[in-house]
């Protein structure tokens, strides 16, 4: 493949995996800025290597770079405080968090969560990806991807009971 063939076949990519792959590191992240830096690092380093990537691996690939970079960015600094405000929907692809309410409200739940537990239920049940390729993806056991996620899963019903409890007084 020319280099031409390959910088077309990777815009195209792009251009398609964008709004989810924003939408994922908006989730893991909670800051927009920090998610698009997160999205052009990870396609950034994809890109470099992007010949040796099939095709039908490539949102592996991608997701995977997404998560150690946002992984890696929170070894390195401090939290900032979420402003949902300013995140600003990309609304050409529809997805399930598309009204602002819906997403200040996932993010509040994700937040309590480790940032390897927020990247297994974003990869797991946001972005739909098998045990197994979470598993191939985080470097980990797909025994790991489960408990990891059932953990996670009790923390959020947990917080949400809470949440709900205290509505309800």
């Amino acid at each position: 493949m020319g280099r031409g063939d390959r910088d077309r076949e990777f815009e195209e990519f792009v251009a398609a995996a964008w709004p989810r792959l924003r939408r994922a590191a908006y989730l893991l992240s909670h800051d927009s800025h920090e998610a698009e830096d997160l999205v052009q690092s990870a396609l950034a380093r994809c890109y470099a290597g992007w010949g040796r990537i099939r095709t039908e691996s490539a949102y592996s690939y991608v997701h995977r770079a997404l998560v150690n970079g946002y992984i890696d960015s929170t070894r390195r600094r401090t939290p900032i405080p979420v402003d949902h405000a300013a995140y600003d929907a990309d609304d050409r692809t529809a997805g399930p968090i598309d009204r602002a309410d819906q997403r200040s409200e996932l993010t509040a739940l994700l937040a309590p969560l480790s940032p390897r537990e927020r990247s297994i239920v974003v990869l797991r049940y946001y972005l739909d990806t098998s045990e197994q390729e979470v598993a191939r993806e985080l470097g980990v056991s797909v025994g790991t991807v489960k408990s990891t996620a059932s953990r996670a899963l009790a923390r959020l019903r947990s917080a949400h009971a809470t949440t709900t409890t205290q509505e309800h007084r």
